[in-house]
């Protein structure tokens, strides 16, 4: 449909969208506005419209503001598969997150497989730190995953507006982080994906994981990975060396190797291999060392170094083994700060976010390398990609800036409170220790006397029973009756063949 050049025009297309409701569009009607600008800057003064819906209405486009049980509120990501939205539930009035798969996407089995994939995933993980899945719902041929509404603003934009971050406060995010990855690991999967821009900040400090769309199970052999033909699946600044050999293989370890690189980032600014190339950062994940993370800065304490170089070991055993492991190392060093306005984009401001960035649970795959260069999948979405450098120059970031004019950023919540509670400080955990063996080595007892009555004879025993027991018997008396007893046996026995032969 044309853009509106009337009054008439524009209510016209308002009515189609169902955004507002009749008896306003009458109201309105009877005002008799003769600018297609003003109509819509007087729903947008009384909080009918948002600046998206404005923008949409003005060009004529009246479809897609609702998708099942959900109005769009605004457009909050982009990718190659498609994109996210703030959505408003049409009778709960809760806010929400919609990433919508396209349909031209919906035709291909393993675009569609992953998708489902994520929703699984993200609906089984119920964590603090892991962005929550509601719904995975159709609206004709249009597929969409309802997920949980963030406020805030990801890693990698807070580093890029506000510089490395203090070291404590580094530490509490990562240890937020790593909570989250335990959960996922608990479930027996792997993100393959972690990176500064699939970590949300809200505004009360809290960390979220967002993205699982590159999940993998360990219990099944990635059939999906191997069929659709992708070689590796990652972002190459924070890509562990044996995912990029073999991405359908890799455990969680892999990920504690990109929350390695996440947490160099943080503390520097700048990824552990910051090359133009994407071939040179693969051969340096493969082959080089990480830079002393103190030497980029000397404010991070020594202890907090060695765990951070420990994740970016290029042999998964020489890392931590879990992320309950890494959660012990990394908990002296945690120092909550509450997040300051300062740190998220004001309204109307121009975001990162729009340029690649993921947010609220969406991956772009159209990234702008330093060069300028659109560094695009070939192929399918979800293949491999390079991240965001932040720091461009500012011709750069103008350009940057100027091909995303047209996209809304993040809008923020109304009535957020001056002062921001601090988030409680990491407990150490201590893993109850198995009990102790103890072998018991018990005094052998003295052995019991031979009852001297076992294996003799009846007789011998009827003698004992019936003796007298005032008389005392010795061996020596007992002995001496034996003999006299065969003594007279042998004589009976003499005297019987004696009187056999006199009788002959």
């Amino acid at each position: 449909m044309p853009a509106p050049t009337s009054t008439a025009d524009i209510l016209e297309v308002i009515r189609k969208s169902q955004l507002v409701a009749s008896d306003r569009l009458d109201a309105l009607s009877c005002e008799a506005e003769s600018d297609p600008a003003a109509v819509i800057r007087q729903l947008q003064a009384d909080g009918t419209l948002t600046p998206f819906q404005a923008e949409q209405l003005l060009k004529g486009r009246h479809k897609g503001f609702v998708l099942g049980k959900y109005r769009l509120l605004d457009r909050i990501g982009m990718g190659g598969m498609g994109q996210v939205y703030l959505a408003e539930h049409a009778t709960m009035k809760r806010r929400v997150a919609i990433k919508v798969l396209p349909p031209d996407r919906c035709d291909n089995e393993f675009a569609r497989e992953r998708f489902q994939r994520e929703a699984k995933a993200a609906a089984a993980v119920e964590h603090p730190n892991i962005v929550r899945a509601y719904d995975l719902e159709m609206d004709g041929d249009v597929s969409f995953l309802v997920m949980e509404y963030i406020d805030g603003t990801t890693l990698h934009e807070l580093v890029a507006r506000r510089g490395p971050l203090d070291p404590g406060r580094a530490a509490h995010y990562l240890w937020q982080i790593a909570n989250g990855l335990e959960a996922i690991h608990c479930f027996q999967l792997v993100h393959r994906d972690i990176k500064p821009a699939n970590l949300l900040l809200d505004r009360s400090g809290v960390v979220r994981i967002v993205d699982l769309g590159l999940v993998r199970s360990e219990l099944d052999d990635d059939a999906l990975t191997r069929g659709e033909g992708a070689k590796m699946l990652g972002t190459a600044d924070y890509l562990a060396p044996e995912q990029a050999i073999e991405c359908s293989k890799v455990d969680g370890r892999a990920d504690l190797y990109s929350l390695g690189c996440t947490a160099y980032y943080l503390l520097t600014g700048q990824p552990p291999f910051p090359s133009d190339k994407m071939s040179q950062k693969l051969i340096a994940h493969q082959t080089k060392p990480a830079p002393p993370i103190r030497g980029l800065n000397p404010a991070v304490p020594e202890g907090l170094a060695v765990v951070v170089h420990r994740l970016l070991a290029k042999k998964p055993d020489d890392r931590y083994r879990t992320a309950t492991d890494l959660l012990e190392a990394l908990a002296p060093f945690v120092k909550p700060v509450p997040p300051t306005e300062e740190d998220f984009p004001s309204p109307g401001s121009p975001s990162l976010a729009r340029s690649g960035i993921s947010l609220n649970g969406w991956v772009s795959m159209n990234m702008v390398d330093r060069t300028g260069s659109q560094a695009s999948a070939s192929g399918s979405a979800i293949r491999f990609h390079s991240d965001t450098n932040p720091k461009l120059p500012a011709s750069q970031a103008q350009q940057q800036t100027k091909a995303n004019a047209s996209q809304e950023t993040m809008p923020a919540r109304p009535g957020i409170p001056q002062e921001v509670p601090a988030t409680p400080a990491p407990k150490v955990r201590n893993k109850p220790k198995p009990p102790a063996i103890v072998v018991e080595l018990k005094v052998p007892e003295k052995p019991k006397p031979i009852d001297d009555t076992r294996g003799k004879s009846t007789a011998l025993k009827a003698d004992r029973l019936f003796r007298d027991p005032s008389v005392e018997h010795h061996p020596s008396s007992i002995a001496g009756r034996w003999i006299w007893l065969a003594l007279a046996l042998v004589c009976g026995a003499a005297l019987v063949g004696l009187l056999a032969m006199g009788t002959r």
